[in-house]
Order: structure tokens, then sequence, then C-alpha cells
């Protein structure tokens, strides 16, 4: 896979880990109990903490691939 290819795949993926991030977050903030649009709130913890996990790996991969950038943006 080419490196602009890999640099749009993980900005779509950051995206998409960003938006669900955001939802399941808004959920467990306003489901204070019980169940939440059908998910136990148990559940939809545990797939928020892995998104958000994925989200950091994510972010990390981000990071490196654009080191290079980074570097000339701080030297100006």
């Amino acid at each position: 896979m080419t490196r602009p290819r890999l640099k749009a795949l993980l900005s779509s993926l950051l995206l998409l880990f960003l938006l669900i991030i955001s939802v399941t977050g808004t959920m467990l903030y306003f489901g204070k109990t019980g169940l939440i649009l059908g998910f136990r709130r148990a559940s939809l913890l545990r797939f928020h903490a892995r998104c958000s996990f994925g989200f950091l790996f994510l972010i990390l991969c981000h990071v490196t691939l654009n080191f290079r950038v980074y570097l000339a943006e701080l030297k100006k």
C-alpha cells in the first residue's frame, strides 16, 4: 500500500473511531443506569474503552507517519 493511501485509510479510521467514542461517551454520560438503547451499561462501557485504546493506537500511527511534517513545522 502506498504511503498516501495508508494516510487516507488512517485518517478515515481515526474519524470513525472518534465518532464511535463520541456517541458511546454521550450515551454513557446521559444514560446513568440500566439499559441504554438496548445495551447494558457494562457492555457499552467495555466497548467504549476498547475503541478508545484503538483510537490511541491509531493516533500513535498517525504521529509516526507524519513525524517529518511535524519537525518541518517546528523548524519554521
